[in-house]
């Protein structure tokens, strides 16, 4: 179950490249902290879509992981940037509140941060969380047929404006994220599509990737490798999932293990053993 949705399964990356099984845990309390010590997982993930937690509430939720065995080691979502991804007269001051956080992080030994570039528009897609699976689950769908498509009234940079947005807040984040020791990790367009509601979108190909790693090239910069969306946007001539794996290599600091069935225009969320794809991307992140 991906993260927006549940308890989530991730992925990640130490300086030598040695996989460590993470959660996400709706909510971060007690029971979901003893539950995912009891299935063997070691790392936490503090989520919030809304707003990156003070250094106060890191360094607390920080110590009751750690009171169960537990590292509290990636913060998802970050800080509020919707001024910061759509060029807003706000820019300069979410840019300053971001640079904070990253550095609250590392002194809190945080070190992964996970974020996205969706204009706040339109960020995460669906259209159905209802939709029965295996053993009667509900799960997630994305269809192109059921998605309302209205353009947002609000007026929206063009895509080339938003990679400008986009190397501004590079310019600005990654070189306090190399002295705070946190590693940033761009998480794709979901659905990975170029334009929903009018709004256009940046990371959604593997091009787009390669081009953010390009624009502002730094260990720091680096990719939150969601097995299902990067499975969506691949093209056919493109390598697999584990190929792609390899081919970003060390650039990637964070991995969702998500598995979908169907492509970027309709597709359901399934579990992660549904396709065996899962077992291959592990493989694939031992020998990077």
């Amino acid at each position: 179950i991906n993260a927006e949705y549940g308890n989530g399964t991730i992925c990640t990356m130490s300086r030598r490249n040695c996989p460590r099984l993470g959660l996400v845990c709706t909510p971060l309390d007690d029971i979901n902290l003893a539950r995912a010590k009891q299935i063997s997982v070691s790392d936490i993930v503090y989520y919030s879509m809304s707003d990156a937690p003070s250094r106060e509430a890191m360094q607390h939720e920080r110590a009751r992981a750690e009171e169960m065995g537990l590292s509290l080691s990636v913060v998802e979502g970050g800080p509020r940037m919707d001024q910061i991804v759509a060029g807003g007269p706000q820019r300069e001051e979410q840019l300053a509140k971001f640079a904070q956080s990253v550095l609250d992080m590392g002194e809190c030994g945080i070190k992964v941060l996970c974020y996205n570039f969706m204009h706040w528009g339109c960020r995460v897609g669906r259209t159905s969380y209802d939709v029965p699976v295996r053993g009667g689950a509900l799960s997630s769908r994305f269809s192109v047929q059921e998605w309302d498509d209205t353009p947002v009234t609000d007026r929206v940079p063009s895509r080339e404006a938003m990679w400008e947005n986009l190397a501004v807040f590079l310019r600005a984040i990654v070189p306090v994220a190399e002295t705070a020791g946190v590693m940033l990790a761009m998480h794709p367009d979901d659905p990975p599509l170029s334009e929903l509601r009018g709004i256009q979108r940046v990371m959604n190909t593997v091009g787009d990737y390669e081009r953010l790693l390009a624009t502002h090239p730094s260990p720091h910069n680096g990719i939150c490798f969601d097995v299902s969306l990067f499975g969506l946007m691949r093209e056919p001539h493109q390598p697999s999932v584990p190929g792609l794996i390899r081919h970003f290599g060390d650039a990637i600091k964070f991995v969702h293990f998500r598995d979908v069935v169907g492509n970027k225009f309709e597709h359901v969320e399934v579990f992660h053993d549904e396709q065996g794809l899962s077992d291959h991307v592990h493989l694939s992140l031992i020998h990077i």
